[in-house]
Formats: structure tokens, sequence, C-alpha cells
């Protein structure tokens, strides 16, 4: 019982840490429960019903369910990143545990016990935005399918599926805490909150090796017919290009502009090396941002006539922009925090805090550039395909992009305020 006060005693004084993550299982039980009640309400299933057969060629799913399916996937996977980001930052705590004598056991426990409380308080909220929800989503996709009925009737499947699909995700959590807890020694832990480190020098033949692999991939569209899933390889292809230059080759170019013409400019410098860490504490969200965007765009392209499936289409795209937007703040804002100590070392050097402000803007500036160029790319590329093919217009496509760069530029707003009053607003005295 003694752990179980002390964890939630800390969860409650250091809720800070712990935001994100009860913001995003609520999100996501929310989701989970609006497309639980797509794939069970029979009034929006597809009307050529999901068959079976003998072999797995003979089985067929509507589509509309098969991607609320994959949606909901993607909002277990967020809550399990979530949940690393979470652990992440409660090392030091568990670190200063085991230095007082606590076991594997309690340290564990000390964990679950906090994860536990926020699922408890998440579910409940969760189903319970999402039951405001569904009759909006209903009517909207009732008028749409030509459908008169109330749309707050929502089957009972949706709420026993979305506590079973807590229960499983609970499960898994503990399974992967326990193993986080395990791999890492005291040190480790100790050290995972301060660690900036850089991969090491990449020859230039290797660097213009994942510049063409980026390149080939966009090649690689006009190689093959044209159709919605012709388009999944190139991205992969590309997009394994795009995070090699980012993991092998930008820490380099960083190195030799420090080196060369940044070395006098006191704001780029600062500015660029944080760049390059946050960056590189990023490929996984500029993966499934990259993956995700260029992903959806094909989906709503081919479905663009079909109004079941691109309704539960659009409602996905948003679904994903809006829990991998909300990660990306998350992320920063946490990692700016870390920087405390390294922007009033600056200040007490010399750096007044209208050069701090300046700092901090060119990194959030620069990193969110990068973050709408990677995919932005390849949107340009396929949606001009699907133009040119009579299956898109230019509206359309300027809508899309919209829909994507929107919801970035204004994360970065909320993300250079949150990192100004993490670093600069705390330095007391100065200008």
């Amino acid at each position: 019982m003694g752990t179980f006060k002390f964890s939630i005693r800390m969860l409650v004084k250091d809720y800070k840490k712990s935001l994100f993550y009860g913001i995003t299982l609520i999100f996501a039980v929310t989701v989970c429960f609006v497309f639980f009640n797509i794939i069970n309400n029979p009034d929006l299933a597809d009307q050529a019903i999901a068959k079976s057969g003998g072999t797995w060629n003979e089985v067929q799913m509507p589509f509309s369910s098969i991607l609320s399916f994959l949606i909901i996937c993607f909002c277990c996977f967020m809550i399990f990143f979530a949940n690393n980001f979470f652990l992440s930052r409660k090392t030091t705590e568990l670190a200063i545990m085991a230095m007082s004598g606590s076991g594997y056991i309690n340290s564990t426990m000390y964990v679950l016990y906090q994860t536990f409380t926020l699922l408890i308080l998440a579910t409940p909220l969760g189903i319970l935005i999402g039951r405001c929800v569904v009759p909006f989503s209903n009517a909207y996709m009732y008028q749409m399918l030509d459908v008169s009925k109330d749309p707050s009737i929502i089957p009972g499947e949706a709420y026993l599926y979305s506590f079973i699909l807590v229960a499983i995700v609970l499960s898994m959590i503990c399974v992967l805490t326990a193993g986080f807890l395990h791999k890492n020694d005291i040190q480790t832990l100790l050290s995972q909150e301060k660690e900036m480190k850089v991969k090491k020098n990449t020859k230039k033949s290797v660097s213009l090796v994942f510049f063409g692999i980026y390149i080939f991939g966009i090649v690689m569209m006009f190689m093959n017919p044209h159709e919605p899933t012709a388009y999944i390889a190139p991205t992969l292809v590309g997009l394994s290009g795009a995070v090699g230059v980012i993991r092998y080759v930008l820490p380099d170019v960083v190195r030799n502009l420090k080196r060369g013409i940044f070395l006098t400019k006191r704001y780029v410098l600062i500015s660029i090396s944080n760049l390059n860490y946050s960056i590189q504490r990023s490929l996984l969200l500029f993966s499934l941002m990259t993956i995700a965007v260029t992903g959806m765009l094909a989906i709503l392209a081919s479905n663009i006539h079909s109004p079941r499936e691109f309704t539960t289409g659009v409602i996905g795209y948003v679904v994903v922009i809006v829990l991998l937007v909300v990660s990306i703040i998350y992320k920063l804002s946490m990692e700016a925090m870390t920087r405390k100590t390294l922007f009033l070392n600056l200040w007490k050097i010399g750096y007044t805090k209208k050069e701090l402000n300046k700092i901090v803007r060119q990194e959030v500036i620069s990193y969110y550039f990068v973050l709408i160029l990677i995919p932005l790319i390849y949107i340009v590329f396929i949606s001009g395909r699907f133009i040119y093919y009579g299956d898109m217009s230019f509206q359309f496509v300027f809508v899309y992009i919209l829909s994507y760069v929107i919801p970035i530029i204004i994360s970065g707003f909320i993300t250079y305020v949150q990192y100004i009053d993490a670093v600069v607003k705390p330095i007391k005295g100065g200008k």
C-alpha cells in the first residue's frame, strides 16, 4: 500500500509529465469508440457484407471496416508510444527508488499504479466524449448514405469492444513496462534524459546513396501503372532514404556548418545543434507522419465517389494528424524542459533574453519546416499523378495540403510558446 500511495502522490505532484499520456489515452479511447461504432453499426456497414470462404482468397471484408480497424490499431500504437515516452520521463524517479533499496517488483508496480490510474480515469471519460461525438458522425454519414435513422442510437458492441481493447492494452503495457525496467540499470536510467549523442562521420558516398534513395522513390512513381496501391512502395523507399539522410547525413552537415560558416554566428550555432538533436529524436514521428499523409491521400482519392469509405477516411485522417501533432508538441516541450540549464548558462555568459528567444524561434521554425517538407514533396508528386489521370481535382489537393500544413503551423506556435515558458521565462533579471 505504501508504494501505491507514493505513486499516486507523485502522479498528482508532477502531473505535467503524465498530462500528454492522459490526453493520448482519452483521445485514443474516444477514437476507438467512434470507429467501433462504425464497424458494428449495421446502417453504416457496407451493403457487400463481409463474406468468408474456404480460403483466404475467398474472404471479403468491407473497406470501411478494414480502414476503421487500421485506425484503431494506430491509436493503440500511439498509446504504446506515449507509454514509452511516459517511462522515459520517469527514469530519474525510478533510479532514485533503486538507489534507495526499492526492488524490481516495487519499481514496476510504482509505474503500473500510475498507468492504471490514468487508464481508469481516461476510459470512462473517453467513452463519454465518444458518446457525445458519435451522434454527429452518425448524422453526417447517414446524410451521405441517405439513411433515415436516429443517429444517437449506438450498438452495444461499441461499448463492449472498447472495454476489451482497454484491457488488452493494459496487459501489453504491463509487459512493456516490466521489460523496460528489467533491461535498464541505475546508470542507464540516470543518463536517459540527459544523453545527447550524434552519429559518427558518414562518408560522402554513403550520403549520396541516401539522397539517391529518396529521389529514386519519386522515380518509382512514374515506373508503376497508376493505381492507389502503386504509391505505397515508392513512398516507403523514399522514406527510407529520408530517414538515412536525417540519421546519418544531417549530423555531419551540422558539424561542418558549425565549424565553418556558422562558427561566428551566436544564434545559429546553438539553434542548429538543438535542431539536430530534436530531429534525431523524432525520426519515428517523422516517418509516421510521412506514411500517414501520403497513404491517406491515395485512400481518399480512390474512394472519393464512395461516401461511406470517403467519410471514414476523412475521420481517420483527422484522427491521425491530431494524434501525431499532439505527440510532436509534447515531445518537443518535454525536451525543452531538459534544456533549462543550457539556456541559463547562455544567459550567464552574455546572451540576452531577446537573443535566447531568437535561438528558440530559429530552432522551432526549422524543425517544423523539415516536418512539412519531407512528406510535402511526395504529396505533390502523388497528387500530380492523380490530377493527371483525372482522379483528383486541384481544389481537393489544395484543401488536403492545407489540412496537413495548417495543424503543423499551429502546433509550431504552441511549441514556441511552451519552449519559451520552459527555458527563457524562468530566468530572473536582465533583458
